[in-house]
């Protein structure tokens, strides 16, 4: 589905808010650790609720990471489609999950350095 045409992706800290501002009209959009960048929040919430459907792609589309923060702002929260994953209970278990998350290609090229 060449989703890799479509997705820009960012994460956001030290700075990284005027890229971040200048992908919101790209197709579908990627801001990863919100919650590193606590100054900028107020930004997007402002870029949020300015969004003009004729000046973005129709295909638009913002998805978003953080942690729990205080600094997120509310609104977004509020008019938005939430996900929750919760880590693993126990080292064991969270070894496991990122380990299955990971295709053989990936672990052989990690062992060839």
């Amino acid at each position: 589905m060449r989703f890799s045409k479509k997705l820009n992706s960012i994460s956001l800290g030290q700075g990284q808010g005027p890229r971040a501002e200048a992908m919101m009209r790209g197709k579908w959009v990627f801001f990863q650790n919100c919650h590193l960048s606590p100054s900028w929040m107020p930004t997007l919430e402002r870029l949020i609720e300015n969004i003009d459907s004729d000046k973005v792609h129709r295909d638009f589309r913002l998805w978003l990471t953080s942690m729990p923060s205080p600094k997120f702002p509310v609104p977004i929260l509020q008019n938005s489609s939430k996900m929750t994953v919760e880590p693993p209970r126990g080292i064991k278990a969270n070894l496991l999950k990122s380990y299955t998350g990971y295709n053989d290609d990936f672990l052989n090229s990690c062992t060839k350095y």
